[in-house]
């Protein structure tokens, strides 16, 4: 038996009568291989593409590189020009720069040079990111992990820091390059070469740095130099001084300016100069007067870029809470009043605008800092940034703060408390006082301050006495005595109530015989306030007033009207 030949891969073409091929037989045949042509083609790219750039040569103007220079990985030419420039070896440290961009005649002069300042360069402005640097030729991460963009790829570039160049930022970037002659290297790329001067120019040492005494220049403990672990307190210490006169300034000058607005602004730039200011001399210090390294730097200009914007965001706050006050008052003696239901209103509405553009502005200045500064990467952080675990940390610990921010938005929306407001929460008599971010500040009868969670504002029932209006409905009630008289009680209420300040629409108070039982009947004596404080001063004072009329109608008339206490007597004596 024949074995059957292994045709099942390929499609058969229709055919036509004795086994001939037709028309249709030859499209099928044409589309099916265009189609494994477009399959078959990216796999035949990816295995020609070659993970290196190819160069006509490198460095010719160079001797051969001595054994101390590894350029075979990403991970052991960055590594070994570090070292290198540490031991003042120059001469071999140029080897690991592509100086294809120089003639051949100054290579080696100029090549040493340049690789003494990018080394400096590097000490002072770059965190090397290490996780980027495999030790691998590919540079490829075969261990499947995610921590790098093109994990499973090879690499061919690695991009080592970026820091100022002028106007713009500059890159600092190891290639991969092949010379015609020689085996692939990893140097740094021929553009990064190009900038080295003017990062050093800016980033090097200053004329004030060259002139300090070699004793000075010694390196401590973290690579840090002495002169550096002496000038960053002096300049602290200098900075906090110089806010300080700053703040006296502008407070002399606000209590001497005649004019409103001028007193606002000067009012308001008290803090936010005392932090601009520190800031700004830290700037200039660490940028012109002294050039500090990595470590330093990596905190220091972060803390520099948020002072800048805090300064701006608490000027802008202090200018906003002044103009506030101009336009709408916050006192709360003053808002509790009966006549003040737009002024309440116009109160909460300011405080809940007042609220959104701080919660705006820390979210627009957050991606400005974070962007600026590039602190992901700078901290090395970059890994769990990409992942999305510094959102979930932070949202995770955040969610209450969060969840209190947009229930006191909620409350300004709806309106179901207002500053100034007067409420019974958990059977206390409070004054809204404040709506906060977090906390809603209640204001007690007796001077004591209630702080309640915004979401448990929220979510409890509370009474509000000023929503709709702030005029109250009060009563009192009484025990007398089964034999009182109930018209003379109820002429005597309506008489006092004449003359009882706090009260309106005395026409429509009214007496009610509420219950009634073996002690006696309970009279309901209701009335309409102003509103709720002079309500309850008046009730007070309409039962105290009550008790009296009673006691004088029993005496005149010797009939009781006051409950007697026999009762409780065990012999009813």
């Amino acid at each position: 038996m024949q074995p059957a030949a292994c045709t099942d891969a390929i499609p058969k073409a229709p055919v036509g009568m004795g086994g001939t091929i037709t028309a249709a037989g030859y499209l099928w045949l044409a589309l099916w291989l265009a189609m494994s042509a477009m399959l078959l083609a990216p796999a035949a790219a990816i295995a020609q593409s070659s993970p290196y750039f190819e160069i006509d040569r490198l460095n010719p103007g160079l001797p051969d590189p001595p054994p101390s220079v590894d350029r075979r990985t990403a991970h052991g030419a960055m590594a070994s020009f570090i070292d290198l420039t540490e031991l003042g070896d120059y001469e071999a440290a140029r080897h690991l720069l592509n100086l294809s961009a120089l003639p051949e005649g100054m290579q080696a002069q100029k090549g040493a040079e340049l690789a003494r300042e990018l080394g400096l360069v590097i000490d002072r402005k770059v965190i090397v990111p290490w996780d980027s640097l495999l030790d691998r030729p590919d540079n490829l991460d075969a261990t499947g992990s995610d921590r790098l963009a093109s994990a499973g790829e090879p690499r061919y570039s690695v991009l080592i820091g970026r820091i100022e160049n002028g106007r713009r930022d500059g890159a600092i970037r190891l290639n991969r390059v092949k010379p015609g002659n020689g085996d692939p290297a990893w140097v740094f790329s021929r553009e990064t070469v190009a900038q080295i001067e003017a990062f050093y120019r800016q980033h090097g040492p200053t004329a004030l740095e060259r002139a300090l005494p070699a004793g000075l220049k010694m390196e401590t403990f973290f690579g840090l130099a002495l002169w550096e672990l002496i000038a960053l307190p002096v300049l602290i210490v200098v900075a906090l001084g110089i806010g300080r006169l700053s703040y006296l300034a502008f407070r002399s000058a606000g209590e001497q300016a005649n004019g409103t607005i001028a007193s606002v602004v000067f009012d308001s730039m008290r803090w936010p100069s005392v932090i601009a200011i520190v800031a700004s001399v830290l700037l200039i210090s660490t940028s012109w007067i002294f050039v500090f390294s990595g470590p330093i730097s990596t905190i220091v200009n972060p803390l520099i870029a948020i002072g800048f914007i805090a300064a701006i965001l608490l000027f802008g706050l202090k200018l906003i809470d002044t103009l506030m006050r101009q336009f709408v008052t916050f006192d709360m003696g003053e808002l509790a009043e009966h006549d003040q239901d737009a002024t309440r209103s116009l109160a909460t509405s300011m405080a809940a605008v007042r609220r959104a553009l701080i919660v705006v502005a820390v979210l627009v200045s957050g991606g400005v800092f974070l962007t600026s500064v590039q602190l992901f990467g700078a901290l090395g952080l970059s890994i769990l940034a990409s992942a999305g675990a510094i959102t979930l940390i932070f949202g995770f610990a955040a969610r209450r703060v969060l969840g209190n921010i947009l229930a006191s938005l909620q409350i300004a929306l709806n309106r179901s408390a207002r500053i100034g407001d007067q409420v019974l929460f958990e059977d206390t008599w409070c004054t809204v006082e404040r709506i906060h971010f977090t906390f809603v500040q209640l204001k007690i009868w007796n001077e004591d301050r209630l702080i309640v969670p915004v979401e448990r504002f929220v979510s409890d029932k509370f009474i509000n006495y000023t929503l709709a209006t702030s005029q109250q409905i009060r009563t009192v009630k009484l025990t007398l005595a089964q034999t009182v008289d109930m018209e003379a009680m109820r002429e005597a209420f309506m008489d006092m109530l004449a003359e009882q300040d706090g009260v309106i629409a005395p026409k429509e108070a009214m007496m009610r015989v509420y219950d009634q039982d073996a002690f006696g009947v309970v009279l309901r004596f209701q009335f309409r306030a102003e509103d709720p404080n002079k309500g309850w001063t008046a009730e007070c004072e309409l039962r105290e007033k009550l008790m009296t009329a009673a006691q004088k109608l029993e005496n005149e008339s010797d009939v009781p009207t006051l409950p007697s206490g026999g009762m409780d007597m065990p012999d009813g004596g």
